[in-house]
């Protein structure tokens, strides 16, 4: 009892960055087990990762270097001014509603599945398709990769703050919830590539796909996919019509990545593949 009551002690004593990290990362693998016990039963642990190293890490590993790569510009390289006003001219601060209750254990909620709900329900998604469909499994992959592709030119050329950062109606919510949230968010981000939604985005492909899996997980990511939609407006992180716009993204990747052919694929991830080898014998 002792140990368990300094947890909290030592917690608080490691620097804020190492907070942000578990606070994130701690969740979200527990969900990621649980998810696996629930909607992968009779798959095991081993066999998935033997399955990673074989296939997998090709088609995650270019998800992640695309998504690093697209965040890197985004932090390093956009336009000098922004554009939120232009947001506002559209919808106001319809934004605001969306704060019409809070109460701490609600900011709590919605952050948790903001920081630890979104990556379950990207990545797991995945390894979920993969026991249903192979192929389907790797067209999200590329989907994903479109998706995030395709926000790269609003996030450098029409950087748009945070809904938090420019209405004064609206609170930052996750921002102050904790300092390590705000160290690790506000050290990681520009707080100005609001447009559009990735949060959103990914989310709602996510749910596209998890259709062609069984009606249980679809259901759940459904769900998931909409309280991450609603914690991305209730937290004050972003406005209406990036949540729009990015599921116009969306319509755009997932017809992309249904018409890619079988070999056109293979040709294009072998390609990928190659590139991220001679990158990191490069780097070594």
């Amino acid at each position: 009892m002792v140990m368990l009551s300094a947890l909290p002690v030592r917690f608080h004593a490691l620097p804020l960055g190492t907070q942000f990290t578990l606070l994130v990362a701690v969740p979200s693998v527990l969900l990621l087990l649980v998810g696996k016990q629930v909607f992968l039963r009779d798959a095991s642990l081993w066999g998935l990762f033997k399955e990673f190293l074989r296939t997998d890490w090709k088609y995650l590993g270019v998800a992640w270097v695309v998504t690093q790569g697209v965040n890197t510009l985004a932090l390093h390289f956009h336009a000098g001014r922004t554009f939120t006003g232009v947001i506002y001219a559209i919808e106001g601060a319809t934004v605001t509603a969306f704060q019409a209750i809070t109460s701490t254990p609600l900011t709590m909620f919605f952050t948790a599945v903001y920081l630890a709900g979104f990556p379950f329900v990207v990545l797991f998604t995945y390894f979920k398709l993969k026991v249903h469909d192979e192929e389907q499994a790797r067209r999200y992959a590329v989907a994903y990769v479109i998706l995030v592709l395709t926000a790269v030119p609003f996030f450098v050329l029409f950087p748009v703050k945070v809904s938090s950062l420019y209405l004064t109606t609206v609170e930052p919510l996750m921002y102050e919830l904790s300092p390590a949230i705000q160290y690790g968010i506000f050290s990681t981000d520009t707080l100005v590539k609001a447009f559009p939604s990735l949060h959103t985005g990914l989310s709602v492909l996510a749910a596209l796909y998890a259709r062609k899996a069984e009606n249980a997980y679809a259901y759940t990511v459904a769900a998931l996919s909409t309280g991450i939609v609603f914690s991305t407006l209730y937290l004050g992180v972003h406005w209406v019509t990036d949540a729009v716009f990015a599921v116009v993204l969306v319509a755009f990747a997932y017809y992309c990545s249904q018409r890619v052919s079988e070999p056109r694929w293979s040709v294009v991830s072998r390609e990928m593949v190659a590139a991220l080898r001679r990158t990191a014998a490069r780097v070594s």
